[in-house]
This record gives structure tokens, sequence and C-alpha cells, in this order.
């Protein structure tokens, strides 16, 4: 019985597990090119960067341990990994689309 359990149990693993798919192929980033930006507006941002692009925010003010968190929200892909720190953050960038207060 314990068998036949842990056979199901497996099976239905392999079905959840086998409708898993990316939601953005990784052709689609560029990690060749480093983006760097000093301030969190979301216009500068875009003058200068692409999405998928390697974004570094090096804040040109240093002290408000929101600033980096305030700029992953707005500037960061969460679906991929964010190294963040009090001075700066490296992630792939993606904009929102909509900011609400």
């Amino acid at each position: 019985m314990k068998c036949v359990y842990a056979l199901a149990m497996l099976g239905g693993l392999s079905y959840l597990v086998a409708g898993c798919k990316p939601v953005q192929s990784t052709a689609d980033l560029d990690q060749s090119v480093v983006c760097e930006v000093k301030d969190t507006s979301l216009e500068s941002t875009n003058a200068v960067c692409s999405p998928g692009q390697r974004i570094l925010f090096l804040p040109a003010r240093f002290g408000n341990a929101q600033l980096p968190v305030l700029f992953a929200s707005l500037h960061c892909d969460h679906r991929y990994s964010i190294a963040i720190t009090e001075g700066a953050v490296s992630c792939i960038y993606q904009p929102v689309s909509k900011a609400v207060d």
C-alpha cells in the first residue's frame, strides 16, 4: 500500500513539474552590457537602459536605506536574482508599467 501511495505522489509531482515553463526566455536577456544609473527616476533610466539588460544602481547620495529597495521595486525583474546592499542594486532591468501610490 505504501508503494502505491509513493507512486501516486511521484506521478502527481511529475505532472506538476512538467507544466512549469519559463515566462521569459534567456535569449531576451543582454548580459553583455551593464547599464549604470545613479537615481531612481523611471524616465532617466528608460533613456539609457533597455529591458533585459543588467542594470547597476549606484546612487549619487548615500544614507537612505530605503533607496535601494525603492529602486529594485521599480526597475528590477523579480523573476531573476537581485543583488541588493545599502548602497547599490544589481539586477535584470524590467521597469514597472504602472506605479501606484
